[in-house]
Formats: C-alpha cells, structure tokens, sequence
C-alpha cells in the first residue's frame, strides 16, 4: 500500500537524472518522508522510511558520509541521494561497497539540479499516496465488515487488487505498553518491508492491504502463491521479534477465499484464530487447524462462555474454596492424562490411592462418573473457557 523508493525513483529519474549509484536491492523499501540532511545529528531523530537528501557540504570531514549511511540504515531508513558536483564530486568506494553489501541504496542527482523540487515532487507523491491508502483502508474495513457497496468498494480496490482473486487475512495482535509504541511502529515497517514488486528484489512479490482495527492489525494478501501462505507466518514472527521473544504477539490465520466478496469469511475466521491464540497462548494458529475450537472461539459473547463453564465447573470450584482441596487440578490432570491414575500421580507428585480418592470425591461432588471421553469433554471445554478468559484479561 505505501509508496515505495522504486516507484519514486523510476517516476523521476529522467526529470532529475537520478542514477543508482548502490543498494539497488534496497530499492523496494517504503518510503514515508523526505528530508534535507547537512548535518549527521539529525538521523538521532529519524523514526525509520525516511529518505534523505544531501549535498554532503561535511564530505570534507573523514568517513561523514559513511557514517550517515550506517546510521540511517540501523534506523530503517529507505536511502540517501547525493546532490553531486558541489561539495562532493563522487561517492567514495567505501561507501559503495558498503552500501552494497547492506542493500542500502545510495543515488546520484547532478547539482545543477534542484534539491527543492525534488523534495516538493516527492512529499507531494507521498501525500497523495496516504490519501489513496485511506481510501484504500476505508475500502477494505467496509469489505472485511460485509458493510459495504459493492460498486464503490470494487471501483475503489480495483485500481489496485485483482476482485476476482483470492484473498486471505491475517489478524495480528502484540500486547504493548505507550513506551513500546516506537518498537510497534518499527515492526510494521519491517513487515511491509516484507513486500515488493519491483524486479530483481527478493521480497513477497503480492499484492497487500494493511489496515487497522479496533487494537489489531489485519494483513490482507491478494493472489499469493502458496509458498508465500506457508512461509509468511515465519516472517511476520521474525518482524515483531522485539514481542515474540517475550510471547506478545498472536496471530491467526484464515484460509483463502475466492474474489472479493468472501474476503469477510476469511477475516472472520482468522479472528476467531487469532482469539484462540491470545487464549491459548500459541502465536500462530490457522483457522483450518482448530477442529472443535472452531466453534468455542467463534462465540462473541464472552458471558455466555462463561455462564457454561460456571454450570459444568461450579460445584468443584465452590467445594475447592471451601475445603482447599485442589479437585479441580486433580480433575484437569485426569483429563490431561485420559483418565489414568498413574499418570495423574506422577504428573500431581501424588500417591496414586491418593489420587483415587480425590478422583471418587471428584465424581461424588460433580455428580458424573466421568468414565468415558464422552462424560469427560464437558468438563475439558469448561477448562478450556477458564484458560481462555485469563488469557483474555491478561492481555
């Protein structure tokens, strides 16, 4: 959705004789401002997609350009233009290399050509792109919701997406502090970073939508291949690495629908997948994957989930506050261990005429003899809804 260097670049490159100099592989990074950069401090200030443009009038001093470059690249930053003839006849070989070797792309503009304009025209593509994102963003809510037309939505997104493709959603949710905003921020350009589309690049080459909900992000794919479904939630991972190392980020999947007018399926069910991940606490799960679970997560009403496992679980949690006995880890082991009493003791440290005994109060106080799988699943669904619903006010 964002604008990209290349399409800037490949957009003005007559106009300004633009000439990538280096990190032509870079070139598919987004691009979110343009500043004028004379003086090194000012990159302490970037927050990463900014292109930056110098004449290098501090090119005198040794390794300044250099030490830009290494700079603006640890922050995420999309590139450099070099304003040469003034100050700076060349880029150093250093430079060069260096920029090669980390695919960050350097240019060259010649002086007699106006710094000025190429920032006006830059800014003005990036503001004009942010407009049509929202268009863009509104478009794909209102498709998601099932709350819109379909002839203004079609005419909108098909500038862009192919409406009788496939379509499949991603739902991303990162448990952070107002502090981790900035890390936030940083992770979702590294997963738009993902995507590309210029040749020769080594990224997702597929059309993508990413939108905001409520306090989630959804990740829409247009006519990917399979290869890009199966390896994408690795990916992803590895650009919230600063939440996943810590268990923050979960994720659900939906499968792929075709044309447009199913991309609200998919979106529901990876919803559903991702609610299942924040009560499970598995980062990734796919909503063809969640056998039962499917419908346990697919209720939105929380209350009566919970009335449920009140009913099934009521009796032995009342009898646990009263007496202290821990019936109800003696019950989640059993169901844990398919009713053997040996696995119970072992997993309770627990004599096993011990657990018996729990286990015959157990059936005295709920009133089932839990003898089979069958009586047994009430009880494992109840723990279940339990799970969930600490999960849920944890993050």
């Amino acid at each position: 959705m964002a604008v990209r260097f290349w399409e800037m670049y490949e957009g003005t490159k007559e106009q300004f004789q633009l000439r990538i100099v280096a990190g032509k592989a870079g070139m598919d990074t987004v691009v979110s401002w343009v500043h004028m950069l004379e003086d090194e401090t000012i990159v302490s200030r970037f927050h990463g997609e900014e292109l930056a443009i110098t004449t290098g009038m501090k090119a005198g001093n040794p390794d300044w350009l250099l030490k830009v470059i290494q700079g603006m690249a640890k922050d995420d930053c999309a590139g450099l233009i070099v304003n040469t003839g003034m100050y700076l006849e060349e880029i150093p070989e250093e430079v060069v290399t260096w920029c090669d070797e980390h695919n960050f792309p350097i240019l060259e503009m010649p002086w007699e050509f106006s710094i000025t304009e190429l920032i006006q025209d830059y800014c003005t593509r990036i503001i004009d792109q942010k407009q049509f994102e929202k268009k863009i963003s509104n478009a794909f809510r209102e498709a998601i919701q099932g709350k819109w037309k379909e002839a203004d939505v079609r005419q909108v997104l098909g500038e862009r997406y192919d409406m009788e493709g496939t379509f499949q959603a991603f739902c991303i949710y990162v448990k952070k502090t107002t502090e981790e905003e900035f890390n936030y921020n940083q992770a979702v350009i590294k997963l738009e970073n993902l995507f590309g589309l210029w040749k020769g690049n080594n990224k997702i080459n597929a059309s993508y939508g990413l939108i905001r909900i409520e306090d989630f992000l959804v990740l829409i794919l247009n006519n990917s291949k399979e290869k890009v479904y199966a390896e994408l939630p690795g990916l992803i991972l590895q650009s919230f690495s600063y939440f996943t190392k810590e268990q923050r980020l979960y994720m659900g999947i939906g499968p792929v629908a075709s044309h447009i007018e199913n991309l609200s399926a998919s979106y529901k069910k990876a919803r559903t997948a991702m609610k299942m991940s924040i009560g499970t606490g598995k980062q990734t799960i796919r909503f063809d994957e969640m056998g039962f679970f499917k419908i346990l997560f697919s209720v939105e009403d929380m209350d009566i989930l919970n009335s449920y496992a009140g009913e099934v679980l009521g009796s032995l949690e009342e009898y646990d506050k009263a007496h202290n006995s821990g019936y109800m880890d003696t019950l989640r082991s059993y169901i844990k261990n398919d009713r053997s009493l040996i696995g119970v003791a072992e997993d309770t440290f627990t004599h096993r005429n011990t657990v018996n005994y729990r286990i015959q109060n157990i059936k005295k106080i709920t009133g089932c003899e839990l003898k089979n799988a069958e009586e047994l699943f009430p009880y494992q669904v109840a723990f279940y809804i339990r799970d969930m619903a600490k999960k849920t006010q944890q993050v």
